[in-house]
């Protein structure tokens, strides 16, 4: 469990810093890219904090939650922003960068959320 929430951690970290790269090259097209990666590290990372250290379920599942919106909100936000042409011809890296990261953070969740529920199995079989 500690591996998988390390990893969590470090794509957390890593996601702005890779956003700031795009930005520098002009493969994203605003700041907000970085802010917006930086949220959606941070909150979901802050639930399964919470769900870790207070042993709660339920905060794996607000983690979920907020990870699955990321993933929803993101293509319709650059559609509307860029239009279909700029997002396909330019802007593509960038989408399928921030999508694969959201996934990621959502099968890592799902594994911590696996793993917990099947230390609470082993406790109550004592």
């Amino acid at each position: 469990m500690k591996k998988l929430y390390l990893t969590y951690i470090c794509i957390v970290v890593c996601a702005p810093i890779i956003f700031l790269i795009y930005l520098q090259i002009d493969m994203v097209c605003a700041p907000r890219a970085i802010t917006a990666s930086a949220i959606f590290g941070v909150v979901p990372l802050s639930l399964l904090t919470i769900a870790i250290y207070k042993k709660k379920k339920n905060f794996f599942y607000f983690s979920l939650f907020v990870l699955i919106i990321e993933i929803i909100i993101t293509p319709v936000i650059m559609l509307k922003r860029l239009g279909w042409e700029k997002l396909v011809n330019e802007r593509l890296l960038a989408f399928f960068t921030f999508e694969g990261i959201a996934t990621l953070q959502i099968v890592i969740t799902i594994l911590l959320l696996l793993d917990f529920l099947k230390s609470q199995e082993d406790m109550t079989n004592f």
